[in-house]
């Protein structure tokens, strides 16, 4: 729902435009599979009509659906959108919070996969136990991506102490990082992110119209990635799109820095229409990469 502002408590807004559309981790696997990389999803979907919906448009932008599906139907988000492009969500949980450690155990990982866990799928206590529990166990030649993600502090802490410790790069966003720093230190005083993952893994944290940052290994120089300069329409799937391209560019394998070089094009493009959706080809993040401008892929 696209709004002027956000009401104040006890009062009421009317939204300029409505619409509904399937987002977070459709999100992610579309920008992948748009890149051209084998993508693949498994995240529990069920028999309901938003899940049939959800399952056909992956299939037609090209995504594999691993897991066998729940009776039940996947969550639904409210979003609201400010004229300014700002966001604020209200979720409800639908069966991809009953991920099975059986079903993801089964699928098969090849040397060079690269899997996506976002924490937004781990705010029950049986889905952190069962993901994290899963990421940890996943073999050295799988690339493990960890989102932190706007959820963050619905997350048990006992599942950040599981799969940090295997994550090769956590991403987040600048908001995310400092509410997961606090978090963090609460529960284990003077710790941080860092204390938590291995030295040799990479942290990037995105940044807005800055782009993102990132640390390579502990104690290494933060590198500021360079953003592209764009209208801002929407800022709801952009760090979602973020994610996705720079998964594939690690799929594809690219080095951590051009990867996020790719996903600072595709947030570019993502973010100068209404909508995540669609998602940026890689014929159009190439072309950003290549000229450094930001076209409405809308027209």
């Amino acid at each position: 729902m696209h709004i002027a502002y956000v009401p104040e408590r006890g009062g009421s807004v009317h939204a300029d435009a409505a619409s509904s559309r399937p987002g977070g981790g459709f999100t992610t696997l579309c920008a992948a599979a748009a890149m051209g990389v084998p993508t693949a999803a498994a995240s529990p979907l069920g028999t309901g009509p938003n899940s049939f919906a959800v399952r056909q448009q992956l299939v037609e932008a090209g995504v594999e659906v691993l897991t066998p599906e729940l009776v039940g139907d996947i969550g639904v988000v409210i979003q609201l959108i400010v004229e300014d492009g700002s966001m604020r969500s209200v979720v409800t949980a639908g069966v991809e919070s009953e991920p099975s450690r059986g079903a993801l155990a089964s699928i098969e990982l090849r040397e060079g996969d690269v899997v996506h866990v976002a924490a937004s799928d781990m705010t029950s206590a049986h889905a952190a136990s069962e993901l994290s529990e899963w990421a940890a166990s996943l073999p050295p030649f799988v690339t493990l991506v960890v989102s932190v993600s706007p959820a963050v502090a619905q997350v048990p802490v006992e599942a950040w102490e599981v799969i940090f410790p295997r994550a090769d790069v956590v991403t987040m966003s600048s908001w995310e990082a400092a509410t997961l720093a606090g978090i963090l230190d609460a529960n284990r005083h003077g710790s941080t992110i860092r204390t938590y993952m291995r030295p040799d893994a990479a942290t990037v944290r995105r940044m807005g119209e800055r782009g993102c940052e990132l640390q390579k290994v502990a104690d290494a120089p933060v590198i500021s990635i360079p953003a592209f300069q764009s209208r801002i329409a929407d800022t709801a799937g952009v760090g979602d799109t973020h994610i996705g391209e720079m998964c594939a560019g690690l799929a594809m394998g690219y080095d951590l820095e051009t990867a996020c070089l790719m996903a600072n094009a595709g947030a570019a493009l993502a973010i100068s229409h209404e909508s995540a959706l669609p998602v940026p080809t890689r014929e159009q993040v190439e072309n950003v990469l290549e000229t450094g401008v930001v076209t409405n892929i809308l027209r």
